[in-house]
């Protein structure tokens, strides 16, 4: 079967075509996937509530949320097995997994008592390893980017809990935000490279290989690793003495447009640049003395993340030209007339 081309009615596994999206119906299994979210947290409300404050109380909830965990995988099996509903299914491949882990965290009295960063490890840790089974069952890329979430808030918080200093150094709440702030040591540092490395091999590999599914999996998987490449590249680079630390970071600021525009997908521009945004900004700033507060470190970000809008629909357009860009929209027809989808296809 081609890439882009729908499956058969009765097919066991999603329908989804190359962007990642829903074949149909769009706006009703959006509404499907809010139901089943808002009727989950509903849920949760309603249960919390009945059992009353106290950690004697909070045991009676767990065999209903067990109950919630079970009752999300078995109606996946129905709405993505059967029916291939691709957000309504991601949306019970988040809820389940979350009441499990709810209920691994308040198992035991030991867990009821804890600090609440070790019982959000639990839920964590838990929600992230049962969303990989949900992946792997229904094939549903939507869990790749929380599951990959959930995983570095446990590992974060289940070895430095809540350390004041460390937060400081989380740049914003996303995988190459948490994991900026644990690269404290050079092994660390070296997982990470290697880790984010094999994430954008194997988004490349699933683009070009791996059909529709491969598709929608790896956008989120070429965000995630090569911002966290970046990062790490750009930690390397800025150790070098000045200016050729300016100098080795303007080269790696080029070398992500330049695999952005490989893989046709400007998210990875964004997601490369600012990873390297603060430290290009300190490489400059460090030297002639500078100290930057909030509002500054918002307008630079601001200043360096707002040109590559202007400047990637006229490269996008040279790199089409000489065939630099040989990713996913290569291989299929693209709308003459719609120049949103010209110039941001895989974004």
């Amino acid at each position: 079967m081609s890439v882009g081309e729908a499956r058969p009615e009765g097919a066991r596994s999603p329908r989804v075509n190359p962007a990642g999206r829903p074949l149909h119906n769009r706006r009703r299994q959006g509404a499907q996937a809010l139901g089943i979210v808002f009727a989950w947290i509903g849920l949760m409300v309603l249960l919390f509530w009945a059992a009353g404050d106290g950690p004697g109380k909070t045991r009676v909830v767990i065999p209903w949320l067990f109950v919630a965990g079970l009752a999300a995988w078995l109606l996946a099996e129905k709405v993505v097995g059967k029916h291939g509903l691709i957000w309504p299914g991601s949306a019970l491949g988040v809820v389940g997994p979350l009441s499990v882990g709810l209920a691994m965290s308040v198992l035991t009295p030991d867990m009821r008592l804890a600090p609440p960063e070790e019982q959000i490890a639990v839920v964590s840790g838990t929600s992230a390893f049962l969303m990989a089974l949900f992946l792997w069952r229904f094939r549903l890329p939507g869990l790749i980017s929380p599951m990959v979430i959930f995983t570095i808030v446990a590992l974060f918080l289940g070895l430095y809990g809540i350390d004041p200093e460390l937060l400081r150094e989380v740049e914003g709440f996303s995988p190459r935000g948490i994991l900026a702030a644990m690269m404290q040591s050079t092994a660390w540092v070296m997982a990470f490279a290697a880790t984010s490395g094999a994430a954008v091999v194997l988004a490349r590999w699933l683009e070009l290989n791996g059909g529709d599914f491969g598709l929608a999996a790896a956008r989120p998987l070429h965000v995630i690793g090569a911002g966290v490449f970046a990062l790490v590249i750009g930690r390397w680079l800025g150790l070098l003495p000045a200016p050729l630390d300016i100098v080795a970071l303007t080269l790696a600021w080029g070398a992500g447009i330049l695999w952005a525009l490989k893989t046709n997908r400007i998210a990875v521009m964004f997601a490369t640049q600012l990873a390297m945004t603060r430290l290009v900004v300190l490489a400059v700033a460090a030297p002639l003395g500078y100290s930057l507060d909030r509002q500054d470190w918002a307008t630079f970000i601001t200043v360096m993340m707002f040109p590559g809008m202007a400047y990637w629909p006229l490269l996008h357009e040279q790199s089409l030209r000489r065939g630099w860009t040989l990713g996913p929209g290569r291989r299929i027809p693209q709308p003459r007339n719609n120049w949103w989808w010209r110039y941001w296809p895989y974004a």
